[in-house]
C-alpha cells in the first residue's frame, strides 16, 4: 500500500484507485474449457448435423458414384491390361479369353487349330472314293445296257448312261417278233419266282430253241431265217395263256416263264406245241426245270438251259417234219 502511495503521491496515479478489497467471483471458469472451445475439430464435429439431410444425399450419392466410376475404370484398366499384368494366369491369346501357362494347354491348342484341316482332308478323300465307285458302278451298268442292247463298246462314249436306259425302255420289246428282250424277261422271271414263293405255288421255266435256224440262214438268207423264228413266236403265243412270259433270250434262244405249273405239265404242253409247230415248218427243242426252294433265276435259267444241251445231245430231233411221199400214203 506504501508503494501505491508513494506512485500516486509522484503522479502516475491519476485515477483515484478503486477500492483495495476487489470481489472474486464464487465460480472461476475452469481452465478447460476455453481449450475445448478453442479446438479445431469442434466447429467441424457441430457443422455436420446442421446441413439439411435433403441436400446432402445428392452429394454422398455423387461421392459414391464417383467412387463407382473410379472403380469402373480401374477395372477397365484391368481388362485392357497387357498378359504381363497377370504373370500367374499365363500367357492371353489376342482377341480371346483364353490363357495358355501349361505344356499341355499349347498341345490341346495345336490339337484343337489342325482339326478343321484333317476334317477337310477327311470330306476330300471320302469325295474321291464316292466318286470313285459311281464311276465303276456307271461303267458296270453301262457295259450291261450295251450288251442288253446289242451295242459294242465304242458306241458307248457317245451316249449317256440316262440315253442307255431310255434307249432299253424304248426297245424293251424285239422288233422282230414283238416279245420282250432279254432284260425285260429276266426281270419280269424275277418278279414271277417272288410272287411264286409267296404263294407256295410251282413256277416252271423253259428254254425253247429252234432247229435248223443256222442251216436255213445259209440256204436261204436271212429273211427266210426272220419267218421261222417269227413262226417260233407266233405258236408259243398262241400256244400258251395269258399270263405266261415269253421273251427273246438270244439270236435263236427263247424263255417261257410258266407261272402256276409243274415240270410235267409244262413238257405236256410244249410237246403239244412241237406237233402244231412242225405243221407250218418249225422245229423247236425245249429244256424245262421247276423252281426250288434253293433256287434264284441265274440257277433255274442255268438248269433249264442244261436240259435243253442234254435233250438236243441225248434224244435228237423230236419232231419229224412230213414228207409228200408219207403224205400221199396216209390218204390212200
Amino acid at each position: 500500500m506504501r508503494a501505491i502511495g508513494a506512485l500516486a503521491a509522484a503522479g502516475y496515479l491519476a485515477l483515484p484507485l478503486p477500492p483495495l478489497p476487489i470481489p472474486v467471483p464464487s465460480v472461476l471458469p475452469s481452465p478447460s474449457v476455453p481449450a475445448l472451445v478453442a479446438t479445431p475439430s469442434v466447429p467441424a464435429i457441430t457443422a455436420v448435423p446442421t446441413q439439411n439431410p435433403a441436400t446432402a444425399a445428392p452429394t454422398q450419392g455423387a461421392a459414391g458414384g464417383g467412387s463407382n466410376q473410379a472403380g469402373n475404370a480401374a477395372n477397365a484398366g484391368g481388362g485392357n491390361s497387357s498378359p504381363t499384368d497377370n504373370p500367374g494366369r499365363g500367357i492371353a491369346i489376342p482377341f480371346t479369353a483364353i490363357y495358355v501357362s501349361s505344356p499341355f494347354d499349347i498341345a490341346m491348342l495345336g490339337a484343337l487349330a489342325t482339326l478343321p484341316l484333317l476334317f477337310g482332308i477327311w470330306m476330300l478323300l471320302f469325295g474321291r472314293t464316292l466318286g470313285e465307285a459311281r464311276r465303276a458302278r456307271d461303267a458296270q451298268v453301262r457295259l450291261m445296257l450295251a450288251a442288253d442292247l446289242g451295242l459294242r463298246p465304242r458306241d458307248l462314249a457317245s451316249m449317256s448312261t440316262r440315253a442307255l436306259f431310255g434307249l432299253r425302255e424304248k426297245s424293251a420289246f424285239d422288233e422282230l417278233t414283238g416279245v420282250m428282250r432279254r432284260a425285260a424277261g429276266i426281270s419280269a422271271a424275277e418278279r414271277e419266282i417272288v410272287r411264286a414263293r409267296r404263294h407256295g405255288l410251282p413256277l416252271t421255266v423253259a428254254f425253247v430253241d429252234i432247229d435248223g435256224l443256222k442251216e436255213e440262214n445259209d440256204s436261204h438268207g436271212h429273211p427266210a431265217g426272220d419267218i421261222m423264228i417269227r413262226g417260233l413266236t407266233q405258236a408259243l403265243k398262241d400256244g400258251l395263256r395269258a399270263d405266261d412270259v415269253v421273251f427273246r433270250y438270244g439270236g435263236d434262244e427263247f424263255v417261257c416263264v410258266l407261272p402256276e405249273t409243274t415240270a410235267r405239265s409244262a413238257r405236256t404242253r410244249l410237246s403239244e406245241l412241237q406237233l402244231e409247230a412242225a405243221k407250218s415248218g418249225v422245229r423247236f427243242c425245249v429244256g424245262v426245270a421247276q423252281l426250288e426252294r434253293a433256287d434264284d433265276v441265274v440257277s433255274l435259267f442255268a438248269r433249264a438251259d442244261r436240259d435243253l444241251y442234254d435233250f438236243k445231245a441225248n434224244r435228237g430231233e423230236i419232231v419229224q417234219l412230213p414228207t409228200a411221199d408219207s403224205q400221199r400214203s396216209v390218204t390212200a
